[in-house]
């Protein structure tokens, strides 16, 4: 098993997941703020960050199999490794979570603002409750879980 070649490539996934979260706290800040301008310019770089997540979680899934960890999620990587072969694996699953958490949060902070805004523009609340495309970019068939809903 590659613990490290796994953990380098983790580093860079965790650091962009962090720089995705920032992104989807700016994205409801430019909610509340009631600018189009700036609404639009963080929706399209948000648009820009979720197609580069589709690589980066393929990848990730790639790296995953090539250490020799395919299909295991963090703890069970965590419990097949003797602590010298961990290094930096446990706090950067720990990021990994907290980034997935706050993505999740933002995100459901701007779905629940603007459902709220159209609800008072008498616009009906239309619109699957889950995201309508796979982490792949493939349109999901009804139901399903998000990317950020797997078991990770």
């Amino acid at each position: 098993m590659d613990a490290k070649g796994f953990s380098a490539f983790l580093e860079g996934y965790v650091t962009f997941l962090e720089e995705l979260a920032q992104g989807e706290s700016e994205k409801y800040a430019a909610l509340l703020s009631y600018d189009p301008k700036r609404v639009d310019k963080m929706v399209s770089r948000q648009q820009a960050m979720n197609m580069r997540l589709v690589q980066m979680e393929d990848q990730r899934e790639k790296e995953q199999k090539a250490a020799g960890f395919e299909g295991l999620t963090f703890s069970e990587i965590l419990a097949r490794l003797d602590k010298a072969e961990q290094g930096d694996l446990p706090e950067q699953f720990k990021r990994f979570g907290r980034a997935v958490d706050e993505i999740k949060y933002f995100n459901e902070k701007s779905i629940a603002f603007v459902k709220e805004g159209m609800k008072l523009m008498g616009m009906p609340e239309e619109g699957p409750p889950v995201a309508p495309y796979t982490h792949s970019g493939r349109q999901r068939p009804e139901g399903g879980a998000s990317l950020f809903e797997a078991k990770i």
